[in-house]
């Protein structure tokens, strides 16, 4: 089975992955305890801890003082260094360092250094891509077991720092129990404390801990913080927020979000909500908010804020729960995103009717999907119709592949196919537990990311449809085939069916995991329910992929190629408009929506971005199969002579 595709169309294949992304590619991230860290670690300092220092422009605090000015100091140089030698006097960065310099030097007001703090260390954040979040839910139990430890001989059982070594430290350990002081921490910046230790301090720097465990601490001083408080949930702050946040900006953003109680909110957030996973009614007030937000704006004539706030009301209230919803209630879910859809097209056509009215369509679905929140589907149903969706999309492609090397008479061949899907599982297991655990990913990274894989999927199944449409004439033509079959799978052409049969199984189990997870959750004690479905699901795609195995070889081979031709053709278009779904949801391309009709499952939607794409992969190989036909006459009357 020779691909070809020194004769492919590659820079129409290639374009699938790199059209319009509007969105600059993120630097690398700096290493855990690097010096971009060690900035912002001394900027979020200054910006806390200075209002102990100075009182209405007088020194209250001599030594506290001398200390401010001195990491104000260290905190210019190090950016100066950061920035380059080639940096210019009016860099962003370095002019907001000398500001902040200045302030401390000129013993302003505490709000003003505040203020320009919480500036300088968003740039510095963005600048050298530092994560703010943990890259998984805290433990409450680890970060406990941390905190005993290390850190009860100081700071006390109940965090208060009332213990005899406190006693005897100079200047004594912060008390967790302080609310003037919780108000102005953020567990992010107790992260840094553990991470680098605050100099002439007893707080040393915990380089032992993991990433992982210095955030179980970080985040559990704060629930220890409140403790015995009055909370009241929920709350639909996201991770993020909560992990960079202090207490006093929580507090004022569940004021704005019209909490009921927002103290009792802000001690459930710390308490409970940031150790476990939000509901999925607390994401779709979020969404609501942000949508009711960006309809807003848009009717202020800041359209480009707009479109920002819906991109956030999709990416931080909706698509966290997204999984679970659509696990329960797929059309739903669909009906969801096409009108998030439909609201930034409509601001991006300028409609001002048109944009009301698919805010106030998109309240109600939101609304619709929260009171629906409490009637699961059965467990076991659920579970198998996901299985099988999932599961029988891969079976078509691999099934398709393993047939065409085996009528080709090459049999050894299809090692590479099943290498490819067996790798394809585990691989799937592992890109979850590395999205939830070991990456801090965004909502947006995880769009993107399901964007490229969808793409390169689409990109190799175009190439390889142009391949095959290529061979659908062939009555003339086996012959010529069977004597040039040695020659026609080459080692490179193996490694490609093995990566097709990779990307093809590696979408679809990464998503059944994804959606498994959201199951089990609901399930409650009726787990097993939900491995049954899996069960299920699994033996029936099996049986249709045996069946379908048996069958595909009877075909004669110019049927056969025809059929997987326009299979993996219509598999391409799919995956096409997955990814670039994916991206316009993402914010990564603008919405471009035109009047055409939808059908999600084969990733048709209304959007001009994907619908070029795909109608560009069936130009393309319709236009290789009219020119095989064209051939292929020329090419038996040769034969023949």
């Amino acid at each position: 089975m020779d691909f070809n595709f020194r004769s492919m169309p590659w820079g129409a294949a290639a374009s699938l992955l790199a059209v319009g992304c509007s969105r600059q590619p993120a630097p690398a991230q700096p290493p855990d305890g690097g010096d971009a860290q060690r900035l912002a670690a001394l900027v979020d300092y200054v910006g806390g801890d200075y209002a102990r220092a100075v009182h209405d422009g007088v020194v209250a605090v001599p030594s506290e003082y001398e200390e401010q000015r001195r990491f104000a100091a260290d905190a210019r140089r190090l950016g100066s260094t950061l920035a380059g030698a080639q940096t210019t006097a009016d860099d962003p960065l370095l002019s907001h360092l000398a500001r902040l310099e200045a302030l401390v030097e000129a013993r302003a007001d505490p709000t003003d250094v505040a203020r320009e703090s919480h500036a300088t260390r968003e740039l510095a954040v963005g600048r050298f891509n530092l994560p703010t979040t943990p890259s998984a839910r805290p433990s409450a139990p680890r970060g406990e077991a941390l905190f005993r430890e290390n850190c009860l001989v100081c700071h006390g059982v109940h965090g208060d720092a009332r213990t005899e070594r406190a006693k005897t430290l100079d200047p004594a350990p912060a008390s967790f129990r302080d609310r003037s002081r919780l108000d102005k921490l953020s567990p992010y910046r107790v992260y840094n404390a553990l991470t680098f230790g605050v100099l002439g301090t007893g707080m040393a720097a915990f380089e032992s801990l993991s990433p992982v465990e210095r955030w179980d601490l970080a985040f559990y001083v704060f629930r220890l913080g409140h403790e015995g408080e009055d909370a009241q949930g929920p709350v639909s702050l996201p991770l993020g927020s909560l992990a960079s946040l202090s207490d006093h900006e929580v507090l004022e953003s569940l004021h704005a979000e019209g909490h009921p109680q927002p103290r009792a909110g802000l001690v459930y957030a710390r308490r409970e909500a940031a150790f476990a996973e939000p509901p999925a009614g607390a994401g779709i007030g979020r969404a609501r908010r942000l949508a009711r937000e960006a309809a807003a704006a848009f009717d202020g004539g800041q359209p480009a804020e707009a479109d920002r706030l819906a991109i956030d009301a999709y990416l931080q209230g909706f698509e966290p729960v997204e999984p679970g919803l659509r696990a329960r209630d797929s059309a739903g879910t669909q009906a969801v995103e096409a009108a998030f859809r439909d609201l930034r097209g409509a601001m991006a056509q300028r409609e001002r009717a048109a944009v009301r009215a698919q805010a106030v369509a998109l309240d109600a679905l939101l609304v619709r999907m929260a009171d629906g929140e409490q009637r699961p589907a059965i467990p076991f149903t659920a579970a198998a119709l996901i299985f099988f969706r999932e599961g029988i999309e891969a079976a078509l492609l691999v099934g398709a592949l393993l047939a065409a090397v085996r009528k080709l008479g090459r049999d050894e061949a299809a090692r590479y196919v099943h290498a490819g899907w067996m790798a394809a599982l585990p691989a799937g297991l592992a890109t979850w537990w590395i999205f939830e655990r070991a990456l801090s990913f965004g909502a947006d990274r995880r769009e993107l990311m399901e964007a490229v894989v969808a793409l390169l999927a689409a990109a190799v199944l175009f190439s390889v449809s142009f391949w095959m449409i290529s061979k659908a004439e062939s009555r003339h033509w086996i012959a010529y085939l069977k004597r040039n079959v040695e020659d026609s799978i080459g080692r490179r052409s193996l490694f490609v069916l093995a990566g097709l049969s990779f990307l093809a199984v590696y979408r679809e189990a990464a998503e059944t995991v994804l959606f498994t997870q959201a199951l089990l959750l609901e399930a409650g004690s009726a787990r097993g329910e939900v491995w049954a479905g899996a069960a299920a699901g699994i033996a029936v795609v099996v049986a249709l992929s045996l069946l379908m195995s048996r069958t595909v070889l009877r075909l004669p081979l110019g049927p056969f190629f025809a059929v997987s031709s326009v299979l993996l053709c219509g598999l391409a278009i799919s995956f096409a408009g997955a990814g670039m779904h994916s991206l316009v949801a993402a914010g990564y391309l603008p919405p471009r929506p035109i009047h055409f009709p939808e059908v999600p499952w084969m990733g048709i939607h209304p959007d001009l971005s994907g619908l070029v794409v795909q109608l560009a992969i069936v130009a393309i190989v319709a236009a290789a199969g009219v020119a095989s036909l064209r051939r292929h006459p020329a090419e038996a009357r040769q034969g023949s002579r």
